[in-house]
């Protein structure tokens, strides 16, 4: 077998042969013609390679003399990013193909291919994102007055090095023709939130997992699920568990984060050698009393479970939290979701109430209960960790075994702040009941004073001496400063232990 130069040499050579031959270094002899570009080359160059040809091989491609020349720099090309040349295919080409090909089908609008849109660029460059939210609705701000649809691709772990750990990318579709361009791509890694240096994109990818042949078109079924949404008819082919909760938002709305969970042995997958791809969407519908839709979003989610993890979690629930902010009143809350590989969709319509919390005196947010141990704890909301990390354990069901872990989270809003201190002054107490009779009386160990007026409680109970059955818990802020105070309450169920018992 003849030895072949490396390829950064043999890219040197052809570029060195051309510039003699464009130069006339032979002396006296006229320059060899050089061989225009044929259409297959130009297309190559325009419509195969713009987004990962580097501006130096640009160069040297253009320089090359012959055709002859050219095809061997494409071999050369696609030969040096081949991940494993122990293979016959060349795994990054068929990759790379594969994701223009997808991008032409799911992103082309108005005559405009779909490689050349800012979604098609961002899916070639690096592949299919890990969640989509999507706002169907249209806003109005002071820089654009009129912002049409909006999709939000979220990214984590990429292996590009010069990328954060996570990326957000946010296009939208200003003009309603279908073309969704790019808003703004920010680095929110660790909560910072910054513009990402758009030039870190040009880095070469490696090798990455051919999520694409897994990926089902999740973006052709939107109208089709508003339909089936609006309807209000209920289909429980996918049974699935939700809950909103309601916390303080900006601008005086409130927050609701939504958790859904549903079990896996519903979801269809699809394999890929040891790997088992799914993809779902969810669609949130929330209209007013007068049947008016107020939000309305759509969210896909592609995830993979090696063999070993869907094991593990095989009889357990897949759960997922979206979020939306709506003034307080009364509304209808209408939930779609679809499994792209199945087919099959659940849905659930149900009445609802947004709380107000600006008022005066003190509020509580709603009370989320999961099965994760946590340390007694009252921290301010602004000194906390994100909220997303509490719902992101928060259990729809509500449904723990005897013995167990329970842990409670919730935040306390609208606190006094005494006159001569300014610091608060909050008394925590928990009540246990069955059937509206108290079983025990909790009452919190002394909360540190802060001179904040909101705060977040945590704090876990272990779940013995209950016997099996249907509970509730009450949590109660006490404002001592001002001697008002507020409860809620909430239920939960507990089923006898599954572990076994040694003699």
């Amino acid at each position: 077998m003849k030895d072949r130069l490396p390829a950064g040499i043999f890219y040197l050579v052809l570029f060195a042969a051309a510039v003699v031959v464009n130069t006339g270094a032979r002396g006296p002899e006229p320059a060899q013609a050089k061989e225009p570009l044929s259409d297959a080359s130009k297309q190559w160059l325009d419509e195969v390679v713009p987004y990962i040809i580097t501006a130096r091989e640009k160069e040297v491609f253009l320089s090359l003399p012959t055709e002859a020349d050219r095809g061997r720099f494409i071999e050369m090309f696609w030969e040096k990013r081949d991940p494993n040349r122990q293979t016959p295919e060349n795994e990054f080409k068929l990759e790379y193909y594969r994701r223009i090909a997808l991008a032409n089908k799911l992103f082309g609008a108005g005559g405009v291919p779909g490689w050349r849109t800012d979604r098609g660029r961002f899916y070639i460059l690096l592949g299919p994102p890990k969640e989509i939210e999507r706002d169907l609705t249209s806003s109005v701000s002071a820089l654009t007055m009129t912002q049409g649809p909006k999709e939000t691709w979220q990214y984590w772990d990429l292996p590009n090095p010069n990328l954060p750990y996570n990326l957000e990318i946010t296009f939208v579709d200003k003009f309603g023709t279908g073309n969704y361009v790019l808003q703004q791509a920010l680095n929110t890694d660790q909560g910072r939130n910054t513009p990402l240096d758009m030039s870190d994109m040009t880095f070469q990818f490696n090798y990455m997992e051919t999520l694409a042949e897994a990926m089902k078109n999740p973006f052709e079924n939107l109208e089709k699920l508003k339909g089936i949404i609006t309807t209000q008819v209920t289909y429980s082919l996918i049974p699935f568990e939700s809950t909103a909760f309601a916390f303080k938002g900006a601008e005086e709305k409130t927050l609701l984060p939504l958790v859904v969970s549903m079990p896996y042995s519903s979801l269809a997958s699809k394999r890929s050698g040891y790997d088992y791809f799914f993809s779902l969407n969810l669609t949130v519908n929330v209209s007013n009393s007068l049947g008016q839709v107020v939000f309305e979003a759509s969210k896909d989610l592609n995830f993979k479970k090696t063999a070993t993890e869907l094991a593990r979690v095989l009889d357990g629930s897949f759960r997922f939290q979206t979020s939306f902010s709506l003034d307080p009143g009364d509304y209808r809350l209408h939930l779609l979701v679809l499994d792209n590989y199945s087919g099959k969709i659940g849905t659930s319509h149900r009445a609802f109430s947004v709380p107000d919390f600006s008022g005066e005196g003190p509020e509580m947010s709603d009370i989320v209960l999961s099965s994760h141990s946590l340390q007694e704890e009252v921290v301010p909301v602004d000194e906390a960790r994100k909220l997303a990390e509490e719902l992101g354990r928060a259990d729809p069901r509500r449904i723990f075994e005897s013995g167990a872990e329970m842990s409670v989270f919730f935040e306390a809003y609208n606190l006094s702040l005494d006159e001569t201190s300014g610091w608060n002054h909050v008394r925590i107490e928990y009540v246990f009941l069955q059937a509206g009779q108290v079983l025990v009386r909790n009452p919190a160990p002394p909360v540190e004073r802060t001179p904040q007026k909101d705060c977040r409680v945590r704090t876990s109970f272990r779940l013995k001496n209950f016997e099996p059955g249907e509970y509730s818990l009450r949590a109660t802020v006490v404002d001592e400063n001002s001697k008002r105070s507020v409860s809620r309450e909430i239920s939960f169920t507990i089923l006898a232990s599954r572990a076994p018992t040694g003699r």
